[in-house]
């Protein structure tokens, strides 16, 4: 777990990131002139690219320095779970932070918790997209590469094409949520969806584990 957080932290990408998400949250108020609905809305599209971005950087970081140091761990399973609970880890850092100062604070400490845990779940979705696609730091570059591309589209656009309508189910939650949060009166509601994004991320993490396995043993 501490070779993959040194992956996140060893560039800058991730905390640059995050620093520019932060100062959005705390001026957007006074640039844009938008409402707290709209900011949380773009904030939650700001999480899932951070976490997107840095898992994939961090995926390639391990690719071009974690060679020996796989050979030496004996469990893949452990390794897997050590990528897992190191995106839960900084999804959580991430998800905090960036509500606190995206200073959307409410009397109330369930609406508080209810963003803070919609952030955390959008984030984990980011993560869970580029570990399921990080063959293309290994093998399979162009199949990773398109399968991201689909996959970030299909989240973005999957409640607002009436053609995917049908299928939005199994499609990654993300545009549901924001459509959801812009129509909905409490942000209370989005604890279901919330819970069903967090859900779909550890599918995805349980898929990429027994997919990678596989190429493994072969």
């Amino acid at each position: 777990m501490r070779s993959y957080l040194k992956l996140f932290f060893q560039d800058f990408l991730y905390l640059t990131m995050l620093f520019a998400i932060i100062i959005f949250g705390f001026v957007a108020d006074q640039l844009l002139d938008i409402s707290s609905v709209k900011k949380f809305s773009l904030l939650m599209i700001e999480m899932f690219f951070l976490a997107l971005f840095s898992m994939m950087n961090a995926y390639h970081n391990d690719s071009q320095q974690n060679e020996y140091l796989k050979q030496k761990v004996n469990s893949y399973w452990w390794d897997a779970l050590a990528q897992f609970l190191v995106a839960l880890i900084v999804n959580i850092f991430s998800g905090i932070l960036i509500f606190i100062f995206s200073q959307i604070f409410n009397r109330n400490i369930l609406l508080d918790v209810s963003g803070i845990l919609t952030l955390i779940s959008v984030g984990m979705l980011g993560t869970g997209i580029a570990t399921l696609f990080k063959t293309q730091w290994y093998r399979h570059q162009s199949l990773g590469q398109i399968g991201t591309l689909v996959f970030v589209l299909l989240a973005l656009s999957g409640s607002t094409v009436g053609l995917l309508n049908v299928v939005e189910w199994i499609l990654p939650p993300l545009s549901k949520l924001i459509t959801t949060v812009q129509t909905e009166d409490s942000i209370t509601r989005l604890l279901p969806l919330a819970g069903q994004t967090f859900i779909y991320a550890d599918i995805l993490y349980i898929i990429s584990g027994f997919l990678y396995h596989e190429n493994k043993k072969n």
